[in-house]
């Protein structure tokens, strides 16, 4: 199936499935080459958990190994409805009401997802051990993104890049709530119809931290799909996200600590940008998608000036 430079996804069909008809699931496994993204084990204990939460999920009914011989570990599970393009969603007349609605049921599945109870053992594979502490702070996942940004950069200057790091590590939030954050929640990691959310997908990112990562990382530019005048994925401003996560969640957003992760998100995009470009050119994992992630280092660039320049 397309869609995902992370791992190989496969849609198939069983008959009889689990009700007596056809089951239509999905087979979600390792590419061959590793990157930042976590295992597919640690995903569907995840998955687990988030069920039990009420977030919006696939149902999950298999994990397997690279011992059962398919060419690594994978998920099997349930094959959600609707579609997860951005570009569609923001564009298309079909989704009116989509986009309507979703800002809303974004901010509630964030909500549902920020809430879960960090002693679940669900989530043992995802504690700090660098720090002693049980949650990644805004430093660590910094200082983590700074040596990948130095080892792919491969001697070349990346001024603004350089510069966005200094102005983070100058201003890192202080961790007080930390809490299960998504990692990649944004547009084109949900699925939707034209009703609204269907899933929410690829937990692959997840980590203990800040809950403010997953608002800051859902405003960074590249998920608006060109749609530019709404920050929130091209749905809405910050200021009703804000508003609208901070009534699920029974919180009041500090908006200065909702700027300086979208500024991180941004950074740590460009850096994943150049880290996906890297995999391709050094021949690990030739794929045209990884290559042109590569070229968008640029426009990330531009956005991190405009950002810095309001601040």
């Amino acid at each position: 199936m397309s869609g995902g430079a992370s791992c190989h996804i496969y849609g198939f069909d069983v008959q009889p499935g689990l009700d007596g008809g056809v089951s239509a699931l999905v087979l979600r496994m390792d590419a061959p080459t590793g990157s930042v993204e976590g295992s597919r084990y640690a995903e569907y204990r995840l998955l687990l958990l988030a069920i039990r939460a009420g977030v919006t999920v696939p149902a999950v009914h298999y994990y397997g190994d690279e011992s059962e011989g398919l060419g690594g570990s994978f998920i099997i599970m349930d094959r959600a409805g609707g579609e997860a393009l951005g570009r569609r969603l923001l564009r298309d007349s079909r989704y009116v009401r989509t986009r309507e609605v979703l800002p809303t049921q974004l901010a509630a599945e964030l909500a549902r997802i920020h809430a879960i109870v960090l002693d679940d053992t669900a989530l043992d594979c995802l504690r700090s051990t660098s720090s002693g502490n049980s949650a990644c702070s805004a430093q660590e996942g910094l200082l983590r993104f700074l040596e990948i940004f130095e080892t792919v950069a491969g001697g070349r200057a990346y001024p603004v890049l350089t510069l966005a790091a200094r102005w983070l590590k100058a201003r890192v939030p202080a961790l007080s709530h930390p809490a299960l954050v998504h990692g990649d929640f944004r547009i084109g990691n949900v699925m939707f119809d034209e009703q609204g959310l269907t899933a929410v997908l690829d937990w692959e990112l997840a980590h203990l931290g800040d809950p403010l990562e997953d608002l800051g990382w859902l405003a960074v530019r590249a998920w608006r799909f060109g749609a530019d005048a709404q920050a929130v994925g091209g749905l809405c401003s910050r200021e009703e996200f804000a508003r609208l996560y901070g009534e699920a969640a029974g919180v009041e957003v500090d908006m200065e600590s909702f700027r300086y992760w979208e500024i991180y998100g941004n950074w740590k995009w460009a850096v994943i940008c150049l880290m996906q470009c890297a995999r391709h050119r050094a021949g690990l994992r030739p794929d045209l998608e990884l290559a042109t992630i590569g070229r968008r280092v640029a426009e990330t660039e531009w956005e991190i000036l405009e950002l810095l320049e309001g601040v």
